[in-house]
């Protein structure tokens, strides 16, 4: 397999991430129902809207052991993400505070850590490192009562001290840089890894065997659930994967669904959403304008649950045909502008 197709896949897996980030953000804001729902059509959203962002975070780790930027060319960049992020927040005032940290700002903070992050991968074996990881995690979520904040969204986006904005950064905000690195050190492992035929993901025993371990913890949480009538997965109320805060049962989860999209995509080569990783950060950063000035569509318009879905449904792939035709300007894209800056 050649550079330029493991690049491929990679640009692949990226786009990925931004449309399934564009896809709960879309049902979060089209939302007809006012209260948790636990639906097999809510579990669906809630399971494939989760592994956005820890997609999206593990491939730019993947990306960021790859990248030979200068030091300078790194700060230019970071200042730059945090800028996007504040954008970001502006375009939505109905979700954000304008200096709620966020998925951009985490991105920031991991290339200012890119030192540190190279220091780990070159010493320290994966495995333990994601095990001690896990248990420090678990200690935290049943030990340490809300130190990493409590299930309050209002909370979580609300900027309204520098103390906050700080602990937001890095413990309490809706992507806090703990445990949300652990995403990117497992890219970056990946991506400093030589695998047998270039692949980007190992495909051995040891990727099966924690797919395999990933997949029965969540079977089996997910009956315990059923049987005892609890919310299995939600972004702030889940009794066994919760979003916020990331909680053990949210890492092991979203980790084995970031291992399967990434061998599914590498193994059967998919490459329907390449184009949208050339621009996901322009996509990522400009999606959220629509629904700002429509966010109240779905009570206007007093839509049915599946109105809603077919609204996402729409709004969503609607963005595969924008990339399209947006990659053939890539002189009018947000990636190109960072390139461009951070090379002089």
């Amino acid at each position: 397999m050649s550079n330029a197709v493991r690049f491929r896949e990679i640009d692949s897996l990226r786009g990925l991430a931004v449309l399934l980030m564009v896809m709960v953000h879309t049902a979060a804001t089209w939302n007809p129902f006012n209260t948790v729902q636990d639906s097999w059509y809510a579990y669906i959203v809630a399971g494939l809207g989760g592994l956005a962002a820890p997609l999206f975070v593990t491939i730019f780790g993947w990306g960021l052991i790859k990248s030979q930027s200068s030091y300078r060319s790194t700060l230019i960049k970071a200042t730059i993400l945090i800028f996007l992020q504040v954008i970001v927040n502006l375009t939505s005032p109905h979700l954000y505070d304008t200096f709620t940290p966020g998925i951009l700002s985490l991105f920031g903070l991991l290339l200012l850590l890119k030192p540190c992050i190279v220091n780990i991968v070159s010493k320290v074996n994966l495995a333990i490192m994601f095990s001690i990881f896990m248990i420090f995690i678990y200690i935290i979520n049943n030990h340490v009562y809300n130190l990493q904040g409590i299930n309050d969204w209002e909370i979580r986006v609300t900027s309204d001290s520098v103390e906050t904005i700080l602990s937001h950064l890095i413990l309490t905000g809706t992507y806090p840089l703990f445990p949300w690195m652990i995403f990117a050190v497992v890219g970056a492992f990946l991506g400093s890894s030589i695998t047998e035929g270039g692949k980007t993901l190992p495909r051995n025993n040891t990727t099966l065997l924690l797919i395999i371990i990933g997949l029965c913890y969540c079977l089996l949480t997910l009956i315990a659930a059923d049987s005892s009538d609890k919310i299995w997965a939600h972004p702030t109320q889940g009794h066994y994967l919760n979003f916020f805060p990331a909680n053990t049962g949210f890492l092991v989860g979203s980790m084995t669904g970031v291992f399967i999209f990434w061998m599914l995509i590498q193994d059967c080569r998919i490459m329907l959403f390449e184009g949208i990783g050339k621009i996901s950060l322009t996509i990522y950063v400009i999606h959220f304008v629509p629904l700002t000035l429509y966010s109240n569509l779905e009570n206007e318009k007093d839509w049915t649950v599946m109105e809603a879905s077919q609204a996402v449904a729409l709004y969503t792939t609607a963005w595969l045909f924008f990339a399209f035709v947006w990659n053939r300007f890539q002189w009018l894209t947000i990636e190109r502008l960072i390139r461009k800056l951070s090379s002089k």
